[in-house]
């Protein structure tokens, strides 16, 4: 299975992290970029690396120092 990626796509599977992307997965917001065990697995991907503001998906801001999840701290 050939997967044609642009210079931007990752190129390790969004769902294990570990294998080369060898399968697209077409989905309504746009696509996942998957190895071929993950793809046939139908497992989802991990996170959603930087939508409209950072990385959704590494750790609860909850659980961060205002500092760390916010620049200026918390408002509220």
């Amino acid at each position: 299975m050939t997967v044609s990626l642009s210079a931007t796509d990752v190129r390790i599977c969004e769902a294990c992290w570990a294998a080369p992307v060898r399968a697209v997965r077409h989905v309504p917001g746009g696509r996942d970029l998957l190895c071929r065990e993950c793809a046939e697995g139908n497992y989802p991907r991990r996170v959603d690396l930087f939508p409209p503001y950072g990385i959704y998906g590494m750790a609860d801001p909850r659980t961060l120092t205002p500092a760390v999840a916010h620049p200026g701290g918390w408002s509220g």
